[in-house]
């Protein structure tokens, strides 16, 4: 036994960092210059002696930097190599629910490889920003042989310790620091003048966070967003040292932080996503924020991962089109930045990611036409050939196949819709109630606020069936046309429609009635279906909110709701209310009714009025079970693609590019170092999934994620 009067002394590991969004309040113009300015004085700092600066987790910042100063590569790379700058996981810091899941394994696969190029990556999932976790990322970390991650946001009251075990639906897990008191823990540093005035702040972060502690270290970042380092800070640290009582700080990188981090045996444990605003404002409502843009981004994301990746994988003879490729998912990466994705940002930023998504759209859009073109001239038919990218058969179409016919794929006749209007301004579509409603919105990018408590919001004044569609119109200032379709022996019920908008400040939502009022929703999210409470954990920080976003799909009291992207839902009693639109004009309010605290600046946003036409598509499919979602979801976001077939080969003229059956989910089909990969995903958390890929039998456990390397 040691003398029990001795008592250990806290160790306090500071990081020197920054958070370096690439664009937000200003666009990455503006904030790219300042990158340069900080960079250039990063490196000569860390020349001089300062020992450590650690880079947001990103490579991107990175890339940036030397895309203006390509002459300082090799300082770059000799300062990561010797530890003096951190680089990776991440190419970007992205956004989870807004992003899909193949995008977060791009991510981590394109940081990691960069990082490693630059000398050494810091093989940590840092995660200090997002609004929010989702459930597989430890499965996804893990799989890139990650075995710590590091996080603010989310985190519920029920995790009291700086650091949890953290577990995806299938068991996957990864021990996770909390940073319970944000990215910029020890931001105040910097405004200390003296060494006992920094011995005084460190003393008060030591004691703030000593309730947490899960072992005798302690994480505190110094720094904040688009900060450079505090020169002055070794020399503080030295002097203070000696005002430290019980308390020994250091300065250090947080990747020697974890490594030497022993904690406690009886860690707490969280299994799913992260989604609490226990201590930290999760900013729920920025998936309703420019909602054009989360339409597109799932549109884009399936363009390149169910067409232009597969077909270029699979068409006999074809070249992988790597430049084109690469280019593409650049785009989404910078696109899926937290900031970027959640449309929280100033107007140019929101142009040049509309921008980005066209560049993406018409690349893969080339690449599908090339690969259909390759294999129309491989068929003894001539005429129009069909691709089909789900695994199942379609109208007549091979899963993952090919059919030529001389007009094309003939496509299930319409069957009627009745069409009614119901009561209290109601509209009736084949026995389904769905009401169209607009309330005030004082909010801003990030959280809706009602004017007052109890706010109730109001339906059409005039509402005009016909046989053209349905017309709802408000007022001179707002306008919904839909028109509804259902397919021949097709359970879906097809909205399409078009919001005219002239009002500021207003959100407008279709509620979906429901046969009977739920407890819980069941939601798409990346590589997972996860069921829900009606709303997340709130605080004084943040009201709870009943608001979620939902990838492709939300189910709930017996009905499916399907969108193309991720869009954002709310249980409310018999009904599932979907945002089609929400109209603010700022960045960031400084107060609200709903989170009595600023999120950024408070910088106009016209643009996110949204004023002018925004168009939706719908799927809705009363009746729905769960092991027909995702197959309908594909029926309503996938459509078969066609182009001109000229024949003269000597395919057939049906057939498939791979066998793929079973009950595990496709998420990509790829080209990679010279093999062809198939990733599958299993949404049962309850049993396995089979699957035959190329005449291989496939096992996936519950919720596993897997990858199937094939040589064809």
């Amino acid at each position: 036994m040691g003398d029990c009067g001795a008592m250990e002394p806290t160790i306090v590991t500071l990081v020197p960092h920054t958070h370096w969004d690439r664009e937000w309040y200003e666009p990455f113009s503006v904030f790219s210059q300042r990158l340069e300015v900080m960079m250039d004085a990063l490196i000569e700092l860390a020349d001089a002696g300062f020992p450590h600066f650690h880079l947001d987790g990103q490579t991107a910042m990175i890339d940036d930097y030397l895309a203006m100063r390509p002459d300082r590569a090799d300082d770059v790379e000799r300062l990561v190599g010797a530890g003096k700058l951190s680089a990776g996981p991440w190419f970007t810091q992205m956004d989870e629910f807004l992003t899909s899941g193949e995008s977060h394994i791009r991510n981590l696969e394109r940081g990691l490889s960069r990082a490693r190029e630059l000398g050494r990556a810091m093989e940590i999932g840092y995660m200090p920003d997002q609004f929010g976790h989702i459930g597989q990322m430890p499965q996804i970390l893990l799989e890139a042989g990650i075995e710590r991650a590091v996080v603010w946001r989310g985190v519920p009251a029920s995790i009291g310790r700086d650091a949890f075990w953290w577990e995806s639906p299938d068991g996957s897990r990864v021990l996770t620091e909390y940073m319970a008191f944000g990215y910029f823990n020890g931001a105040s540093f910097a405004n200390a003048a003296n060494a006992t005035e920094l011995a005084d702040a460190i003393g008060q972060a030591v004691e703030r966070q000593r309730p947490f502690m899960a072992s005798d270290r302690m994480l505190v970042m110094v720094g904040s967003d688009h900060s450079g380092p505090d020169a002055a800070l070794p020399e503080r640290l030295d002097a203070a040292a000696t005002r430290l009582e019980d308390i020994r700080a250091e300065i250090g990188g947080m990747s020697e932080h974890v490594a030497t981090q022993r904690p406690v045996a009886d860690l707490p444990t969280w299994r799913g996503e992260l989604r609490s605003s226990a201590r930290a404002h999760l900013l729920p409502n920025v998936y309703s924020a420019r909602v054009h843009q989360k339409r597109e981004r799932g549109r884009v994301e399936a363009l390149v991962e169910r067409y232009a990746e597969p077909l270029a994988a699979l068409v006999p003879g074809s070249d992988w089109p790597a430049n084109e490729l690469e280019r593409v998912w650049t785009l989404l990466l910078w696109n899926g930045a937290h900031d970027s994705a959640c449309g929280c940002s100033h107007d140019q930023v929101a142009l040049d990611v509309d921008a980005r998504f066209a560049e993406a759209r018409a690349i893969c859009e080339e690449l599908v036409r090339r690969s259909l073109d390759a294999l129309g001239e491989q068929t003894s038919a001539a005429g129009v050939i069909s691709f089909n990218p789900s695994p199942f058969e379609r109208e007549g179409v091979p899963g993952m196949g090919w059919s030529v016919a001389p007009q094309g794929v003939e496509m299930p006749p319409d069957v009627p819709v009745q069409v009614r209007e119901g009561h209290d301004g109601a509209i009736v579509a084949d026995g389904m109630e769905l009401v169209l409603v607009d309330e005030p919105d004082v909010g801003d990018l990030y959280n809706f606020c009602p004017v007052e408590d109890g706010q109730v919001p109001w339906g059409p004044a005039e509402i005009h069936v016909d046989a053209q569609g349905v017309r709802a119109w408000f007022d001179d200032a707002l306008e919904v046309r839909m028109r509804f379709t259902r397919r021949e022996g097709e359970p879906l019920l097809r909205i399409d429609g078009v919001i005219e908008n002239r009002r500021p400040d207003h959100r407008l939502r279709l509620h979906v009635g429901l046969d009977r009022e739920p407890s819980t929703a069941l939601a798409g999210s990346p590589f997972e279906l996860v069921e829900r409470p009606l709303a997340s954990e709130g605080s004084d920080l943040e009201t709870a909110s009943r608001s979620w976003p939902a990838r492709g799909l939300v189910s709930a009291g017996g009905t499916t709701v399907f969108h193309e992207g991720v869009f954002e839902y709310e249980v409310a009693g018999r009904a599932l209310a979907v945002t089609l639109l929400r109209c603010v004009g700022t960045i960031s309010r400084q107060e609200l009714a709903t989170r009595p605290f600023p999120a950024g600046p408070d910088v106009p946003t016209p643009l996110a009025q949204m004023l002018g036409e925004t168009s939706f598509a719908l799927g809705l499919w009363p009746g729905a079970t769960v092991d027909g979602l995702l197959a309908n979801w594909e029926r309503f976001a996938l459509p078969i693609v066609s182009a001109a077939a000229h024949g003269g080969g000597t395919l057939p003229s049906t057939g498939t590019l791979l066998e793929l059956t079973g009950d595990a989910e496709l998420s990509n089909i790829r080209r990679r170092d010279g093999r062809v990969e198939v990733r599958l995903w299993n949404p049962r958390r309850d049993a396995p999934a089979q699957a035959v890929v190329a005449g291989r039998d496939v096992q996936l456990g519950p919720a596993r994620i897997d990858m199937i390397p094939l040589t064809l």
